[in-house]
């Protein structure tokens, strides 16, 4: 039940990251899915929040190589 749970936010959550394309350099991890040929998302606020929507074999996390960058001036 909880593998369940956990897909159906990793499903949200990339839902809610493509659909906002504009606004996911803002956070500083990203979800690699080794599904889809190294696809990211980068829609996370945590390590362990994206570890999370990683969902065990279905991808990995790395930092956001761009948010560094968006935070300063």
């Amino acid at each position: 039940m909880r593998q369940i749970a956990l897909a159906a936010l990793a499903v949200a959550v990339t839902t809610v990251a493509t659909t906002c394309a504009s606004s996911a350099q803002s956070y500083p991890w990203c979800l690699v899915n080794a599904r889809k040929s190294g696809a990211t998302s980068c829609a996370f606020v945590s390590r362990e929040q994206c570890m999370l929507s990683a969902g065990g074999n279905a991808g990995h996390c790395i930092a956001n190589p761009a948010y560094a960058s968006a935070r300063k001036p």
